[in-house]
């Protein structure tokens, strides 16, 4: 505090108080003065700016982000401090100030993290330890390695709750009961959806071409597709096209009934 100035507010204020606004003031300023601003650039490592980069100081709960350009500047607390630098797809990079006052950073790769096992439900998708309803699901390698005429025979003794039955007769369309008869008036076959696609048969449906199917067992698909799905929902998704060489594979099968 400069000197004129205490000898005039001394006038006005005891000396305990005085002392206390000493204190106090020095306090601030020595506070705003430990502050130091730190600028930079984060790149990827293809050298170019990456945007939305969290920037935070170690230990403390504010931060910045990188702007288009990938520059940021944060206020931290003293010239050794720790940053942080966190972006979706990235690895977390830390990085000492060591008295720099200008940085450049390099997200070192995109992090790879494997995905957990999903389910398909409905109109999307869930993760199968976080999917509270019944439901089973068939790898669309588990039915095409089947000999079978149909989808559905493939199916027959992979799910528990399912009873699949077929007359044996050509062209005959098998019986599928998903824990017994759910409806009077409305039939007792389940309702296929291929696709998002509802239909009432998947024996048009090549085995080879099936990526996945997943049944839906209790009264919790009724939320989503009604009264239709009340004896079970058998969802059925098929292969797409990939980029890459063109690959041609022929699985043949003969038989007489």
């Amino acid at each position: 505090m400069p000197s004129k100035l205490y000898a005039k507010l001394k006038k006005f204020f005891p000396a305990s108080i005085m002392m206390l606004l000493f204190i106090i003031i020095n306090s601030f300023v020595a506070g705003v003065s430990a502050q130091t601003i730190v600028t930079g650039k984060v790149i990827g490592s293809d050298g170019a700016p990456v945007t939305g980069v969290t920037v935070q100081e170690k230990g403390t709960t504010g931060g910045t982000a990188t702007d288009a350009a990938g520059e940021f500047s944060l206020s931290v607390s003293s010239t050794n401090a720790t940053l942080n630098f966190s972006s979706l797809g990235y690895e977390t990079q830390s990085m000492a100030i060591g008295g720099q006052s200008n940085l450049m950073v390099v997200m070192q790769g995109e992090a790879a993290k494997e995905l957990e096992q999903v389910v398909v439900v409905g109109y999307g998708t869930q993760r199968k330890k976080d999917l509270t309803g019944s439901s089973a699901s068939i790898k669309g390698s588990e039915i095409a390695n089947v000999p079978v005429l149909t989808a559905t025979q493939a199916i027959q003794g992979k799910v528990a709750g399912v009873q699949i039955v077929s007359s044996g007769a050509p062209g005959s369309t098998p019986n599928v009961r998903i824990r017994g008869v759910g409806s009077i008036l409305g039939g007792a076959d389940p309702l296929y959806v291929v696709d998002g696609i509802i239909t009432n048969d998947i024996r048009n449906i090549n085995s080879a071409d099936i990526l996945s199917v997943d049944i839906l067992k209790d009264a919790s698909s009724t939320a989503i597709y009604g009264a239709r799905a009340a004896n079970g929902v058998v969802l059925v998704t098929t292969k797409a096209g990939v980029k890459g060489t063109l690959t041609v594979n022929y699985n043949g099968y003969g038989g007489v009934k």
